[in-house]
C-alpha cells in the first residue's frame, strides 16, 4: 500500500493500526511538509466476506444490498493497493443445507441438489448482474467445504469441545435456530385463534424439542468472546451493535447443540463417525469462509495470506451466529478470530417489512431492467446506512438516479467534453495566471474566490471520502462525490463558459482553465465511484482518457499539480470519441 507520511509527524497519522487514514494526512500535505513516499506490504490479502445466502427462496435486494456492500468495501481496498500486490479479495456463496431448504425442494417437487443447483445459480446470475465481483463462491454442497466441516468438527471435538447429550428446549425452523427460553414469548395465533410460541427476535413459531445431540461448551467460552468484544472495539461494528452482542453475552448462555437427529434433518453433512446425526446447519455454514481460505491446510500460503478475515459483512438477523458462535467456535478450534464484523440493517418497503406472504419483495432483476443495474446499485449504497432500516419505495428510485446519475454527473460530464467548449477535444490546460494575483497580469477573468474553494475541495475529496468508506458509511463518501460534482456543474454555469470568445487570449485563456478544474473534478469524483457503480466510472474516466494504471487512490490523491507549478501529463492527451450517454434519464 502507498502512503504519503510526513517525517516529523509520521505516528501521529495513524487512527488505528490497521487502516491507513488520508483525512488529517490531506491538510499536512497540502502545508507541503516534507514527504517519504513509503511502499508497505500487508502480511496478508483483504479478504472480505458477506454471509453465504439461504436457498430457500429467489434473491431479493436485501440480499443485494449486503452483496454491494462487501462489494464496495472490497472495490475501495483495492484503490489502495498497488497493482503488483497480492488484491483484497470477496468471498460470496450459498447456505444449501437444513430442514427450510428440504421442505422447499419438496414444496417444487424437486431433488434436493437440483433444486440448489437452480437457485445457487440464481444467486450467481445477481453478483454477475450487479458487477459483484467475487474471488469465490462457496457451496455447502461442495466436497469441499464438507471436508473442511469434517476437518473442523473433528478438531473441535478432539480439543475437548463437544460432548454427545440429551437437548430439551425451543427449535425455530425458519430460523434454524436454537432458541433461549427467555426470548421466547406466547402469543395468541390470529388465524386459529389458539396459543402458541414465537421466537421474540424473528416473530417466528417455535417448537419444543426433545433430541440426543451433539452439545457444544459454549458456556465455558462465554467469558473469551465477552473479552474479544472488549479489546477490539471495532471488532463489532457499528457500535449499538456492539452494545447487542454484550448485553447478550451478559445474559445467561448455555452449552449449544451442534447436531439434530438425522431423521429430523436428512439435508446435511453427517457428524464423522456417527450416521445418526447432521452437523447443525449453522456449524455447516460458518465453516465456508474457512473453506474458501483453503482450511484444512492452515500452513500453506493461501491460508496464511487470507485468514484470519478482514470483515464479515452480515445482517442484522444473524448477529448472534457470527458475534457469539462463531468466535467461540474458531477459539475451539484453535484459529484467530475475525478482524471486524459488520452488521447492516434491513430494507423495508414502503415501511413494511419484505414478506413473500405480504408479496413486497423486491427482485432485483426486475428493478434492473427498469433503472438498470448500475441504478439500482447505486441507489441501494447511496441510501442505505447500516445503522438503520432505510425505507424502500420505488419512486424514491427514479427521483435519486434522475438527480444524481442524469441530471449531475451525466449532464456535467455532457457538457465539459462538448466540442462547443471544447473544440480540440484535449484534456484542457491549466494557467496559472488565473488563479494567481500577479499585478502584472491584467484582466476581468480571473479565478474568483468560489473557483479557489472548488480545488481545495477537490484535493480533500479523497480523503474525506476515504475516512467515510472506512466506516461503512458509503452513502456519505458518495454524497461528498457529488457535491463536488455538482460544484463543477456549478463552474460552468456561474462562469457562462459557453459564452467566451476563444479568439481573445485571456478568454480563452480562461475558459481553458476552469474547464481544467471541471475535468480534475471529474476525474477524481470518477476514480472514487469506481467502488459504487464501477461500469459508470469506467465510461466517465475513458470519456475523459485517463489511462487504466492511472485510477487508484495515489491518483485520486494527486490533483490539479499545474496550479503548483509541476507537470500534469494528462494535459493535452486527446478525449475519446464516445457519444454515448452515460446515464439516460429515467
Amino acid at each position: 500500500m502507498l502512503r504519503f507520511v510526513p517525517n516529523a509527524i509520521m505516528k501521529s497519522c495513524w487512527r488505528h493500526a490497521k487502516y491507513f487514514r488520508l483525512g488529517k494526512l490531506q491538510q499536512l500535505l497540502r502545508n507541503k511538509l516534507p514527504c517519504t513516499l513509503i511502499l508497505t506490504s500487508r502480511s496478508k490479502s483483504y479478504y472480505i466476506t458477506t454471509p453465504i445466502f439461504y436457498v430457500n427462496s429467489v434473491p431479493h435486494i436485501g440480499h443485494l444490498y449486503t452483496a454491494t456492500i462487501a462489494d464496495a468495501a472490497c472495490r475501495w481496498q483495492k484503490l489502495k493497493y498497488p497493482v503488483n500486490t497480492s488484491q483484497p479479495k470477496l468471498v460470496s456463496g450459498t447456505d444449501e443445507h437444513g430442514t427450510k431448504v428440504m421442505q422447499a425442494a419438496v414444496a417444487k417437487q424437486e431433488n434436493p441438489k437440483r433444486y440448489c443447483d437452480d437457485l445457487a445459480q440464481k444467486f450467481k446470475d445477481m453478483m454477475k448482474l450487479f458487477d459483484v465481483q467475487y474471488h469465490d463462491f462457496i457451496r455447502t454442497t461442495d466436497e469441499r467445504h464438507k471436508v473442511a466441516v469434517e476437518n473442523f468438527w473433528n478438531t473441535i471435538h478432539a480439543n475437548g469441545y463437544i460432548y454427545k447429550g440429551n437437548y430439551e428446549g425451543w427449535y425455530s425452523t425458519s430460523d434454524e435456530t436454537f432458541v433461549n427460553d427467555l426470548d421466547v414469548e406466547q402469543v395468541i395465533d390470529r388465524d386459529s385463534g389458539e396459543a402458541c410460541h414465537i421466537f421474540k427476535d424473528t416473530g417466528r413459531m417455535v417448537e419444543w424439542t426433545k433430541e440426543t445431540n451433539y452439545m457444544f461448551k459454549l458456556s465455558e467460552l462465554v467469558e473469551q468472546v465477552k473479552a474479544w468484544v472488549h479489546e477490539n472495539p471495532n471488532s463489532i461494528y457499528p457500535p449499538k451493535m456492539r452494545k447487542l452482542v454484550l448485553d447478550t453475552l451478559d445474559r445467561p448462555v448455555g452449552d449449544l447443540s451442534v447436531s439434530r437427529e438425522r431423521t429430523r434433518v436428512p439435508w446435511g453433512i453427517q457428524v464423522p463417525n456417527d450416521p445418526s446425526q447432521t452437523i447443525y446447519v449453522w456449524m455447516d455454514a460458518l465453516v465456508n469462509y474457512l473453506t474458501a481460505a483453503g482450511y484444512p491446510e492452515v500452513d500453506n500460503d493461501i491460508f496464511k495470506d487470507m485468514w484470519p478475515a478482514d470483515c464479515h459483512i452480515v445482517g442484522m438477523d444473524i448477529v448472534k451466529f457470527h458475534a457469539i458462535y462463531w468466535p467461540a467456535f474458531l477459539i475451539a478450534a484453535g484459529l484467530e478470530l475475525p478482524k471486524q464484523i459488520v452488521v447492516h440493517s434491513h430494507w423495508t418497503v414502503n415501511n413494511f417489512k419484505m414478506s413473500k406472504s405480504v408479496g413486497n419483495v423486491v427482485d432485483p432483476f426486475d428493478m434492473a431492467k427498469k433503472v438498470t443495474p448500475m441504478g439500482l446499485r447505486y441507489f441501494l449504497l447511496r441510501q442505505g446506512v447500516i445503522e438503520y432500516n432505510c425505507d424502500y419505495k420505488e419512486e424514491m428510485v427514479y427521483a435519486v438516479l434522475n438527480a444524481d446519475l442524469a441530471n449531475d454527473l451525466g449532464n456535467c460530464l455532457n457538457r465539459a467534453v462538448a466540442k462547443h467548449l471544447n473544440p480540440e477535444q484535449v484534456y484542457p490546460p491549466f494557467h496559472q495566471e488565473i488563479f494567481s494575483s500577479n499585478p502584472n497580469y491584467v484582466s476581468s477573468f480571473v479565478a474568483s474566490k468560489k473557483e479557489f474553494e472548488f480545488i481545495d475541495l477537490v484535493r480533500n475529496l479523497p480523503g474525506i471520502a476515504n475516512n467515510h468508506a472506512l466506516e461503512f458509511h458509503f452513502y456519505n463518501a458518495i454524497g461528498e462525490i457529488m457535491n463536488v460534482v455538482r460544484k463543477a456543474n456549478v463552474i460552468i454555469h456561474r462562469n457562462q463558459l459557453w459564452t467566451l470568445d476563444k479568439s481573445v487570449p485571456d478568454q480563452l485563456r480562461f475558459l481553458q482553465t476552469l474547464l481544467h478544474c471541471v475535468y480534475e473534478g471529474l476525474r477524481v469524483s470518477g476514480i472514487l465511484l469506481q467502488p459504487f457503480i464501477p461500469e459508470l466510472a469506467e465510461m466517465l474516466l475513458n470519456k475523459l482518457s485517463i489511462p487504466r494504471q492511472k485510477r487508484n487512490m495515489v491518483d485520486a490523491d494527486r490533483s490539479f499539480l499545474e496550479h503548483d507549478g509541476k507537470v500534469e501529463p494528462l494535459v493535452g492527451n486527446p478525449l475519446a470519441f464516445d457519444k454515448k450517454v452515460l446515464y439516460k434519464r429515467l
